[in-house]
Parts: structure tokens; sequence; C-alpha cells
């Protein structure tokens, strides 16, 4: 299950394709099983969550918040992502938004499952486990048809 809360007014959030999109995601890291929490938010929210848990006085992109316990089987726990931060980043990376967001998801879920990036050695080791998860995610989408459906065209037999 993917719960999904839209604090932001910024731009308009598909939660459909979110949850799509992050169970694919669940999926492809082996956790099909799992379920987050997802919070969509503007920059002055993820500011004060920044500086209340990490000391950090700026906006960021996404925060993750790991919450696993006993209580409650397969909830890994809530990813806090930015829509400001993001239609900022895509600008600056030449990303589309769809791909900026879904990038803070994967990244987000990894640090539930305790990928960290504290270092420059962990940060590289991170992002391509995040591009090898996008490219996963990319194909998947393919080949179970949302492209080609969009395109008008019939899914090969398989």
């Amino acid at each position: 299950m993917i719960q999904i809360k839209n604090l932001q007014k910024i731009k308009k959030i598909n939660k459909g394709k979110i949850s799509r999109r992050t169970k694919d995601v669940l999926k492809i890291v082996g956790m099909d099983k799992a379920y987050v929490s997802l919070v969509f938010c503007d920059n002055d929210f993820i500011k004060r969550l920044n500086l209340r848990y990490f000391g950090r006085n700026f906006p960021t992109d996404v925060i993750s918040f790991p919450l696993k316990d006993k209580f409650v089987p397969g909830f890994l726990g809530e990813v806090v992502i930015s829509v400001e931060e993001a239609i900022n980043n895509a600008a600056v990376y030449n990303n589309s938004l769809d791909r900026e967001i879904t990038l803070y998801i994967i990244h987000g879920i990894l640090h539930l499952l305790g990928w960290s990036d504290s270092t420059k050695r962990e940060r590289i080791k991170m992002e391509k486990k995040q591009e090898e998860i996008l490219k996963k995610l990319i194909a998947r989408s393919w080949y179970t048809g949302h492209r080609l459906q969009a395109s008008g065209l019939r899914m090969p037999d398989v």
C-alpha cells in the first residue's frame, strides 16, 4: 500500500501514477510486500523538517524517515518530497519534473532500506543504484505496456 499526502499547491500531483510508480520501485528492490508513505510539500515545509531533524536551515529535495517497527509489518517509513525543489532541480539538471520526482522516490526508498549518502563513496554507490533502478523502471514501463498503450500500439504476446 502506498499512502500519499499532498501538502503543496504548486503543482498538481497524479496520485495514481505516483502510487503505481512507487509500487514498481518497491518490486524492483525486492520489497513488493512493503509499503511507504509519501508526502509532497513545498520548500517552506521541508526546510522546517530539515532544521528540526538535521539542524540544516535550508530546503532540500527529499527527506526519508525510516519507521520500521514490529507493530506494523511491512511499513518502511515516510518519504517527504519538495515539489518546489523538484521543479528547481529539474530545470538545473535538464530533467523533466516526472523524472526528478521519480529519482526522489527511488532515493527516499533507498534511504528507508538503509542506504546512506553521507560520504562521497556512499553517494557515488547510491547514485549508481538509483540509476540502475531508474533503468529497470523505464524498461518495466515499456514491457508492461504503459508506453505502448499510450502510443496506441498493441502489446506483444508474451
